[in-house]
């Protein structure tokens, strides 16, 4: 997507600072590592959108490409997901920009369904379309 490549690093650091000093309740950011490098990571927890405490949210997930296509982020998303389950959370959403498709394939992979929610997403000084998808946590 053309607006990520004109992102700050510097403002986009400042604000995962933020995010992983402020505590939050069932919030959590999971880390992946390789030789004692970080190639990922994936931050979950309450559902910045539900009204419904039971919905988790998948805030964010990325993989250093030169670290794709290992199982990295299946790896990830399935520790997350595990962990929103313990929390106690039944169901949980994510949102994607809608012109993301490598991205929207790996979630539908994952077992993650588009459910016809959609929203102009903002995202590091521009806005985007995204669409909502969704997955049932299972007990």
């Amino acid at each position: 997507m053309e607006q990520l490549r004109t992102l700050s690093l510097e403002r986009v650091a400042e604000q995962w600072r933020d995010i992983l000093e402020t505590e939050r309740a069932r919030a959590h950011t999971l880390v992946a590592t390789v030789a004692d490098t970080v190639v990922g990571f994936a931050s979950a927890g309450p559902s910045w959108n539900e009204d419904d405490a039971l919905v988790g949210e998948l805030y964010a997930i990325y993989v250093l490409p030169s670290a794709q296509g290992k199982g990295i982020g299946r790896d990830l998303i399935a520790a997350s997901t595990s962990r929103l389950r313990a929390d106690g959370f039944s169901e949980a959403i994510l949102w994607v920009f809608e012109d993301n498709p490598g991205t929207r394939r790996f979630y539908e992979l994952a077992g993650w369904v588009a459910d016809g929610g959609r929203k102009d997403e903002p995202a590091f000084g521009t806005t985007a379309s995204a669409v909502r998808y969704r997955r049932a946590l299972g007990a």
